[in-house]
């Protein structure tokens, strides 16, 4: 989890989408850090549980989210949160679509599911990599779910701030937010650049993720 995850987790608590009983879905401490049960807590939240498919500090449970849809419904103890997140968690599953409509499973009516993960990233195994998000595809499960995508707190998570996703996606890179985030280093660059007849690979996005807040129907 990245400090512009966190931020944006805050900014979700801001506008009221993390409340009453909170569930994070992939709680693991791996780096010794603090994870969202934490930091859920220190917003006031108290009623907190955090899932992971192996023991570890900041895991009170052990569930597999991708079993099958119905499978999961089965054996699923722990009630309905009116917070579920899911961060950095999807790229490293098979089955992504499975793994968060289980997750929307666990929100009760008209509560929201939070989820985050990476759209430009290098390869990070744990213990695989296997998916890259795109708006589009949020925007199709939201469809295809029947949740509601939330447009306002839609957005990008990159090295130049949280900005929302418009319907004209372009990648948060130097290329398309350099000018006015470091014109320094812009103009430098790309004068570089055409006087050594360079290919600038620094103009082109390297980190960028996506904070995807769903809301779940009241029926």
């Amino acid at each position: 989890m990245t400090a512009i995850d966190v931020k944006w987790f805050e900014r979700c608590h801001a506008a009221g989408l993390i409340k009453g009983r909170f569930l994070e879905v992939g709680s693991a401490k791996v780096d010794g850090g603090e994870n969202l049960c934490d930091i859920a807590r220190k917003l006031g939240a108290e009623d907190v549980v955090g899932v992971d498919l192996a023991p570890c500090d900041g895991v009170d449970h052990l569930v597999d989210f991708g079993v099958p849809e119905a499978g999961f419904a089965d054996a699923w103890q722990l009630g309905l949160f009116d917070t579920v997140c899911v961060f950095n968690v999807l790229e490293h599953t098979f089955d992504p679509i499975t793994v968060l409509l289980n997750c929307l499973a666990c929100v009760r009516p008209g509560g929201f599911l939070l989820a985050c993960t990476p759209s430009v990233w290098p390869i990070h195994n744990y213990p695989r990599d296997y998916n890259r998000m795109l708006p589009d595809w949020y925007r199709e499960f939201a469809l295809r779910s029947h949740a509601e995508l939330r447009n306002e707190d839609f957005c990008w998570l990159s090295p130049f701030g949280i900005e929302g996703i418009g319907s004209d996606t372009d990648l948060p890179g130097w290329l398309t937010r350099g000018r006015e985030a470091s014109p320094g280093r812009y103009w430098g660059s790309k004068i570089f650049h055409k006087l050594f007849n360079t290919y600038g690979r620094s103009h082109w996005a390297t980190h960028s993720a996506i904070g995807a807040p769903f809301r779940k129907s009241d029926c």
